[in-house]
């Protein structure tokens, strides 16, 4: 059972939306993630947060906020990938494909 509720946290996510700061000290982090999300990747659901994911770009991590009423994606946190970390599109995915 276990094993199960940790694969359905791995997703692809692709979306159109504007990147929107929380922060003005992370805004060199923007094109990056904007670029990333129209492309698509794998992100990490929070499980305890609806419509909060963990994404991975490049050398860096984000967590980040892609509310249902509100139009955007809301940058909440920024910083260095972790190399005891595991990388996101190296796990194992559920065919969950979610395009907002």
């Amino acid at each position: 059972m276990y094993e199960i509720v940790k694969v359905a946290r791995t997703i692809w996510l692709r979306t159109d939306r504007v990147v929107v700061l929380t922060k003005t000290t992370d805004w060199h982090h923007l094109p990056a993630i904007e670029n990333a999300l129209h492309q698509g990747l794998f992100a990490i659901r929070d499980m305890k947060r609806p419509e909060f994911y963990e994404i991975e770009v490049a050398d860096n991590w984000y967590y980040i906020h892609i509310p249902s009423r509100i139009p955007g994606v809301y940058l909440i946190a920024a910083g260095r990938r972790s190399s005891a970390k595991r990388n996101i599109c190296g796990s194992r995915a559920e065919n969950i494909i979610w395009t907002v």
